[in-house]
Parts: structure tokens; sequence; C-alpha cells
């Protein structure tokens, strides 16, 4: 679609975006700006969440409506989400934007079999090679983030069948030239929705694991280090919140390598992801 030539369209986008700002405090808004962006961007079905970084998403809005893909859903929520790279790179720094979900993911990323006992399965059809159990399959994802007060991050996820096309890279354009607008009106229904007391979220699969994770072979300020490593944290912040210097963080965070046989950050967050078997938090039943 040319967003300059087909006046029809984007005046139906403007009608039902107006729409749901006008009701972003009532529970229908997600789907009413879902329905505004499928007006310009046609979609398959369309998932919504906002990710924090202590704590599992909160779910914004889907268009799943079997129980295999309900289930699947929660499934992401309580705890395959960690696996997602939009979680990883909201947690590296992603700036609001559209990306293609393939993008975003590491190279042979989900390439070593322990990956078998999570509940996600391997696909050699898959964008990112894997997908979580009931998870609809051969999809082609597309993901409008949104910068969100509190350091959060919206994620607004178009899904699309890879064997007719996917999206392309003018359907990618025409996301990217509405992205300010769509962003305002999730923010606004954000805005509105419950905010659950900090002390009142659920501990999240990462906040579990974070407890053990180290012990035994870390001091614990190299423990305390790692943990903020792997939750996003930059040097600067660290230092701020630990209250040492930027130079005392670099200290701490060669001594844990060396100590782990790290080399990289990746690399840490490899190692992380392979206890997830040792803790059990997302093995479960093999389809």
């Amino acid at each position: 679609m040319d967003l300059h030539s087909d006046s029809g369209a984007v005046a139906v986008f403007s009608a039902r975006l107006a729409r749901a700002l006008d009701r972003c405090d009532r529970a229908d808004a997600p789907q009413l700006l879902f329905e505004a962006i499928r007006s310009i961007v046609p979609f398959e079905f369309v998932m919504s969440v906002a990710y924090r970084r202590e704590g599992p998403p909160d779910h914004i809005g889907d268009t799943f409506n079997d129980p295999t893909t309900r289930r699947a859903m929660d499934l992401y929520l309580d705890g395959t989400y960690i696996l997602n790279p939009v979680y990883n790179a909201y947690l590296a720094g992603l700036k609001a934007g559209v990306y293609r979900l393939r993008d975003l993911a590491p190279d042979n990323y989900f390439s070593s079999d322990h990956y078998s006992r999570f509940k996600v399965r391997q696909y050699s059809d898959e964008e990112l090679g894997y997908r979580t159990w009931g998870w609809p399959a051969g999809r082609e994802e597309v993901v409008i983030a949104i910068e969100l007060p509190e350091a959060e991050l919206g994620e607004i996820s178009l899904y699309r069948l890879a064997s007719r096309g996917g999206f392309s890279d003018q359907d990618c354009s025409v996301l990217s030239a509405v992205e300010p607008l769509v962003g305002s009106v999730f923010r606004a229904i954000w805005r509105h929705r419950p905010r659950p007391a900090r002390n009142e979220r659920r501990i999240s699969p990462l906040d579990h694991l974070l407890v053990d994770f180290g012990k035994g072979t870390l001091s614990p300020r190299e423990c305390e280090v790692a943990h903020m490593i792997l939750k996003g944290h930059s040097g600067d912040s660290i230092a701020r919140n630990l209250g040492i210097s930027i130079t005392t963080v670099k200290t701490h965070r060669q001594n844990l390598y060396a100590k782990l046989g790290l080399a990289t950050q990746q690399e840490l967050f490899s190692l992380f992801i392979r206890s997830l078997q040792e803790k059990d938090v997302l093995a479960g039943d093999r389809m």
C-alpha cells in the first residue's frame, strides 16, 4: 500500500486510530488499535505485550481465538518470553521503531539441542528455528516497538504466513511512517491500564534463577554485577546502582568472566539460559 495514493485506506486508518484514542481507557482499546493497523497493513493475527526489566511482561492484547494458541500465549507470558529476541533486544536498549523479528535474532541463537527440554520446539521452517508449544506455525513476524514511561517497552507483533510472502519492504515502510502515531495511542492505552504495585508483581523466571546464578563460583559482589548485566544494565547503571566506580565495575566484570570461563556478554547470557534446564523453570512436556 502507498500512503500517498490510497486516500481511502488512510481515512479508515485515521478514523479507527481516533476511535482507539477516544476509548483508550476502555477494555476494547487494544483491539481498536489493532484494527486501525490492519486497515493499512493486513495481517493474520497480532499479539501485544509490555516488557519491564523486572518481572514478566504485561499482556496488552491479541487476536488468538482457539484454546491451543491461548495456551501458547500463557506459556509465553509464564516463561518462554525470556528466549525471545525482542525481549533480549529490549534489555540491550532497543529503541522505538519497526523491525523484522529475524533481524533482531543473533546468528545460530537456537542451534544447540539443549533447548529441546524447554516448552519450545525447534523447527527449521521458523524464522528463529523454534516456537513456543502451540504457537501458530510458519509465520513471519514484524514488530512495532514502542518506548514507554518507567523504562518499559511496548511490543505489537504482526504475523503473516511466510509461505505467502510474509511482509514486504513496502509494508515495513508504511508501518514505520505511522509508528509515531501508533506509539502515542499505545502509550495512552498503557497509561490507563491497572499498574500492579512493584511488590505485587509476580517473580519472573529471570528473577527466580538469578537467586542462585553464580553462587559458589563468584563473590557476592561479582554475582550482583553478573545479575545486573543479565537484566540489561549498562556499566554506568551498575556503577550508579551499586555505588561503585565504573572502573570497579569493569574489574568485577573481568573477574567474573574469567571465573566462568567466558569472554563476552553473549556467552554470559548463553550460560544463564543453559541453567534454565537445571532449575526446570522453562522445562516441560514435549510435543
